[in-house]
């Protein structure tokens, strides 16, 4: 990044974080930070990166009594970053391998980065670290849904009664057959796939993947994949 990109990018991260101060995103604020983005011309890289950056600013601020008016804002200021987003076919797939912290590194800034829904389709899920993520975006309106196998809710360690207790809508396959996927979805527009589970095992001693495309043909099929086992499944509170 060059020393003038840098400056935009320090008067870009001034202007959010000013703009959070009345809770509210003014005309002028978004013409400001619009322009600003504009010059800067992010990547998806550093689009992610500034959404994440949106989301932390409002969950710092976040209280009962602003609630409504805090998702607004991050709404509108998400907005306008994917309105200037640049689009870059060179990261439209990431590949990630374990073990080591590159997979969950991924998948918490997927996480992070998400505004309006979170969709999960997983064999297990028991890293305290992802599931304290879902919980967090959870409480900032972001709409999370986890649909996971009935075996493996009872496995030692497993967060998804942790999970179901904080509000999070799951379904179970409640068969003798396993729910073997392992894919999220993500704001209508990312698919996160691969052997990969959301497991302390999988991080530390794994060999396992994950790949992150933002391909519109592989959400629509994984998203089919979802919808149908979200209407065939059994209520996580009903087993």
């Amino acid at each position: 990044m060059s020393q003038n990109q840098g400056n935009l990018l320090d008067q870009l991260r001034f202007e959010i974080k000013q703009s959070i101060a009345d809770e509210y995103l003014v005309k002028s604020e978004k013409r400001n930070i619009k322009s600003l983005l504009i010059s800067l011309a992010p990547d998806k890289q550093l689009s992610d990166l500034l959404r994440s950056e949106v989301f932390d600013l409002a969950q710092a601020h976040v209280n009962n009594d602003n609630y409504a008016a805090i998702l607004k804002w991050v709404e509108d200021l998400n907005k306008l970053i994917l309105s200037v987003q640049k689009n870059d076919a060179d990261i439209s797939e990431r590949v990630y391998f374990s073990p080591g912290e590159s997979c969950l590194n991924a998948i918490l800034h997927q996480i992070q980065s998400s505004i309006n829904v979170i969709e999960i389709c997983l064999f297990t899920i028991s890293d305290n670290r992802i599931s304290d993520a879902l919980v967090s975006r959870h409480k900032l309106g972001t709409k999370v849904k986890i649909i996971t196998d009935n075996d493996k809710i009872y496995d030692q360690g497993s967060d998804i009664d942790f999970l179901f207790s904080q509000g999070i809508p799951i379904k179970v396959d409640n068969t003798d057959n396993h729910m073997h996927h392992k894919f999220a979805l993500f704001d209508k527009s990312y698919t996160l796939t691969g052997s990969y589970n959301w497991t302390r095992s999988a991080e530390r001693y794994n060999h396992e993947n994950i790949v992150i495309s933002n391909s519109n043909d592989i959400f629509k099929a994984f998203d089919k994949e979802f919808n149908k086992l979200w209407n065939e499944l059994t209520d996580y509170g009903q087993i």
